[in-house]
């Protein structure tokens, strides 16, 4: 007969089963744009309730979790004031993020990983929304928005690191494969204004992003429709494809690996930012983004000899592979330079 679980194990499990309220309370936070209020100074219930529509008494509700969980702080008369930490929830920040997480399109496709376990190969939000998460973003152009805002939110703190890292003064173009709405490229081409840029998207975000990205940078970036995976424009210096080839299973990821190297000049560089995993006993959040892949696009996150092989399928050379911020990290690549002692070996 085996033992049933002790108080400390049931705790446990109850614990991480709260997460679901926990995540969606906060999202709901985000959406409301209660970070964003409460950041001009304390607030009651009713006073939130009326300016947002909200019945008074649950919004209470709410913010009494979200003071228990740190975001707020409830303060004499019944008040809430946000707390430091929650400053992090503000539109500026990761709001859109959290926002875009908790909406049904994320949470709806959640409630399908058993099925995509089982199937192996099915993405979950193909089997919640009968469509793959791109082509649903091209015909739900309210959830397009909202998603383009959570990459925007997410990817800021790697703007600033990659600005900070990279030495881009010698390189004259840079293409951003699936940049998105462009914020990371505008970003690089403001710190360095002898560089050109050109963003590669699908049709229905490239229409929507051109006009404010040609206002943005006048005459030094292209917008280009097409799909990444079919071509890519060719010669340019500097190849960046952030949080894309997670998309992708081995296969189609080398693909598009093998495209980026065939367009890239003879001395340029590809640039990776992702996420690496680590082995499991230590707990890291690629895990957490990991079975996000799976759930969204049926991709994956990978550990550095992964990426390694990758890239030398596809023909490059990974230089380097290096932490870029706490959550990512930067994986550069290169021709091999066949002849000149190069070892193949890449640097950790």
């Amino acid at each position: 007969m085996s033992e049933g679980p002790d108080d400390e194990g049931r705790a446990f499990v109850l614990d991480l089963l709260a997460g679901r309220c926990r995540a969606q309370a906060v999202s709901t936070a985000a959406a409301l744009g209660l970070a964003d209020r409460l950041a001009a100074g304390p607030r009651g219930a009713a006073e939130l309730a009326a300016e947002l529509g909200c019945d008074a008494p649950s919004l209470q509700r709410l913010l009494e979790l979200l003071a228990g969980l740190g975001v707020c702080q409830e303060t004499s008369g019944g008040r809430f004031a946000l707390a430091p930490r929650g400053r992090a929830l503000r539109s500026d920040a990761l709001g859109p993020l959290a926002a875009f997480l908790g909406m049904p399109a994320t949470w709806d496709a959640w409630s399908r990983l058993p099925d995509a376990l089982r199937a192996g190969s099915a993405v979950a939000f193909e089997r919640a929304h009968g469509a793959g998460l791109y082509a649903f973003l091209g015909r739900h152009p309210d959830v397009a928005l909202a998603y383009d805002r959570a990459i925007d939110a997410y990817s800021r703190a790697e703007t600033e690191a990659l600005c900070a890292r990279l030495d881009l003064s010698a390189a004259e173009r840079i293409v951003d494969v699936g940049g998105g709405r462009g914020a990371l490229l505008v970003g690089l081409l403001q710190r360095w204004p002898r560089l050109r840029g050109v963003l590669v998207e699908l049709p229905h975000v490239a229409a929507r992003v051109r006009p404010r990205l040609e206002s943005e940078a006048p005459g030094r970036i292209e917008v280009v429709e097409g799909d990444y995976l079919e071509s890519l424009p060719r010669g340019a210096d500097v190849y960046l494809l952030k949080h894309i080839v997670h998309n992708l299973d081995d296969a189609r990821a080398t693909a598009l690996l093998r495209r980026v190297a065939e367009a890239l000049a003879p001395d340029g560089r590809v640039l990776v930012v992702e996420a690496v995993l680590v082995p499991a006993d230590h707990g890291n959040a690629a895990r957490l983004l990991d079975l996000e892949m799976l759930v969204l696009t049926g991709g994956r996150e990978r550990r550095k000899p992964e990426w390694r092989r990758l890239f030398r399928a596809a023909g490059l050379h990974a230089s380097r592979v290096e932490p870029l911020t706490p959550q990512c990290w930067l994986i550069t690549g290169t021709r091999p330079r066949v002849g000149r002692g190069q070892s193949g070996r890449a640097i950790s």
